[in-house]
């Protein structure tokens, strides 16, 4: 996690964290982002480190993609999953280097030729007329054994072990982007990280709204990217995620949580009851990180305190009058609880 003072590689004293508007030049273009600096306290020199030039060019790359119409990690990886593939074995089927579709899965900027492969093979008859043209390269087994698959996709029929992503139904966008930060909607880690909160002690939906707002946006503060893809709208209780209602109600209609609605001590709420065990597979040692730290630092407040403590948040304060979804581009960095 991005440190907001460390020591200056200067001289014995510290250094401070700074941001500010900055444009950043790529592939003949020239985007606008919120530049990550540190800044000597005592010489004054401006320096970055790995951390903030991977925030900064995250930035880039976000808009990048917006423009032209290139896949995010997210959606490079759901379609490879989508046909039980290795990284290896799908670029060798589109035709790209060795390594590439695993690069591009962990964030390298493809082409806008290999985006757009990348995109035409979401569509399993286009895919399939790949996996054709590839059927020596392959192998007769591997390519009889994909194609079985492939088929079926084709087919509609239903498979298991693909990723559970949120219907469309109860998005408000259909795309990746500012709003969902830069995620797509993934419906078991979006519950097993209410599952993460809901472990130890009964989370109130109205704390554990907050507390899936501060995860999302403190991991856009310190990467560019939020961990869920959930939208956030500004409402009389604090930012929630947007359509919660319909989304708990999926989640309540699984085997993950079973949602419990309580009447007792004058308060009328509700909560979620885990019914498996959190599974930390399902998130980096990044994601972990922001969990904890949210958990640590709102652990003792309750319901009425954490939103509370959200409505002195720019991104309520600002978008609360028309109940707008709030950008993570524009108040991710601007993130004051935590």
């Amino acid at each position: 996690m991005i440190e907001e003072i460390i020591d200056s590689p200067f001289n014995d004293g510290k250094a401070t964290l700074n941001r500010k508007p900055g444009k950043f030049p790529f592939r003949r273009d020239e985007f606008e982002i919120v530049e990550h600096f540190y800044v000597c306290d005592t010489s004054q020199e401006e320096f970055t480190t790995a951390e903030l030039d991977k925030i900064n060019l995250n930035q880039v790359y976000n808009q990048y993609r917006k423009k032209y119409g290139i896949p995010f990690p997210d959606h490079i990886r759901q379609i490879r999953q989508k046909y039980g593939l290795s990284a290896s074995k799908m670029s060798t089927i589109l035709g790209l280097g060795p390594n590439s579709y695993r690069l591009y899965e962990q964030g390298e900027m493809p082409s806008t030729g290999n985006g757009r492969l990348i995109v035409a093979a979401e569509d399993p008859s286009e895919f399939r007329k790949f996996l054709l043209m590839s059927r020596e390269i392959i192998g007769e087994k591997d390519f009889e054994r994909i194609d079985k698959l492939c088929q079926k996709i084709i087919a509609g029929e239903e498979l298991n072990d693909i990723p559970t992503y949120l219907p469309l139904s109860v998005l408000n966008r259909k795309t990746t982007d500012e709003y969902s930060g830069y995620r797509i909607p993934d419906l078991d880690k979006i519950s097993h990280m209410i599952m993460f909160f809901s472990n130890e002690s009964n989370t109130w939906i109205t704390k554990l709204n907050k507390l899936l707002f501060y995860c999302d946006f403190l991991a856009f503060k310190n990467s560019g990217f939020g961990i869920t893809g959930l939208n956030y709208r500004a409402i009389r209780y604090g930012p929630v995620p947007s359509r919660y209602e319909e989304i708990y109600n999926l989640i309540d209609s699984g085997d993950l949580l079973k949602r419990k609605f309580d009447e007792s001590g004058g308060y009328e709420g509700s909560y979620f009851e885990p019914l498996l065990t959190f599974n930390e597979l399902l998130f980096d040692s990044f994601e972990i990180e922001i969990m904890r730290k949210v958990s640590e630092t709102f652990k003792y407040f309750s319901a009425t305190e954490i939103k509370e403590l959200s409505h002195r948040e720019a991104a309520w304060q600002e978008n609360i009058e028309q109940k707008k979804l709030i950008s993570y581009k524009d108040y991710g960095f601007s993130l004051k609880a935590i």
